[in-house]
């Protein structure tokens, strides 16, 4: 009897463990896809790395990318971050999974240009992974200078409630129409077209009918992690490198009230306003940006 007793109390322990591990899973770093812009005996100076935002990928940032190759001298590195774009897919998004993620490409490319550090830009979603990279003490090495596009490094809680009714409104497209019918279907929900088109630049052929498109962007796991990636407050730390936000003047989502936490976070910032951009401010007012992006990171 005693011997039956002790199976089962072991078999018990076994479960108890299991239900502990799985509880305290690790989720492993992912290979991000990336675009390379780069011109082969002129690149001399410190890499660039361009982090996009919510529903952005890499190829948003195509025409300035090639740009500021050319002003820079320095290769400039594109990723998609995790469930956006061609890079994996995954059941979780937190803004710590997705830095480790960046300082894993990062690694990369230091190892591959002989760099020690690289610059640093990213916009919205993308400002907020830069961020929580930056002032993590150790990762914050690897960054010369940082830019954080139109985004603060506290949440806004209300955002999320838009992006609930976007992520509607995608669960209900026709995927089964041509990409150009799917614009027209999508006015109604939303008017600007500019958004429109944003939005649609995330559709793709299916791989698996050809006679519908899909989504490339992981639309449950953005869902089910869209109040933290919108309501994000970044944790304790610092990042003391130079450190520009560089923000559209019609944006709001940089307000003054937000200023003084900003610096106690990045004691080097600079604020640059860019007149008459919005939120999206490399895609407002591309020239302005890229000759703020210029002025800051050159050597």
């Amino acid at each position: 009897m005693s011997l039956v007793k002790n199976v089962i109390k072991n078999a018990r322990n076994i479960t108890q463990t299991q239900k502990i591990h799985s509880s305290c899973q690790v989720f492993a770093p992912v290979s991000l896809a990336y675009n390379q812009f780069s011109a082969p005996g002129i690149d001399r100076n410190s890499p660039l790395v361009i982090v996009h935002g919510l529903f952005g990928q890499k190829t948003n940032w195509n025409s300035v990318g090639k740009a500021l190759n050319k002003k820079l001298e320095a290769p400039v590195f594109t990723v998609d971050v995790r469930n956006h774009g061609a890079s994996p897919h995954t059941d979780t998004m937190t803004y710590t999974e997705m830095a480790e993620d960046l300082v894993v490409f990062i690694d990369k490319i230091r190892e591959e240009t002989g760099k020690r550090r690289v610059n640093l830009l990213g916009h919205s979603m993308g400002g907020k992974i830069v961020m929580r990279m930056a002032i993590d003490s150790k990762w914050s090495d690897r960054i010369e200078k940082l830019i954080v596009e139109d985004v603060s490094p506290k949440g806004y809680s209300r955002r999320h409630l838009e992006f609930r009714e976007l992520i509607k409104t995608l669960r209900k497209v026709n995927l089964k129409r041509t990409r150009k019918e799917i614009l027209v279907d999508l006015e109604s929900s939303i008017p600007e077209l500019s958004m429109r088109q944003f939005i649609l630049t995330n559709l793709q052929p299916s791989a698996e009918n050809k006679d519908q498109m899909e989504w490339k962007v992981n639309i449950n796991t953005i869902d089910s992690h869209v109040e933290e990636l919108l309501g994000y407050n970044l944790p304790a730390g610092s990042y003391r490198g130079p450190t520009l936000f560089l923000h559209g003047s019609k944006s709001g989502y940089v307000p003054d009230s937000h200023k003084p936490d900003i610096k106690c976070l990045f004691p080097q910032v600079r604020f640059d306003a860019i007149p008459d951009a919005g939120h999206w401010v490399h895609a407002d007012k591309p020239q302005l940006f890229i000759e703020s992006v210029y002025k800051f990171l050159k050597p």
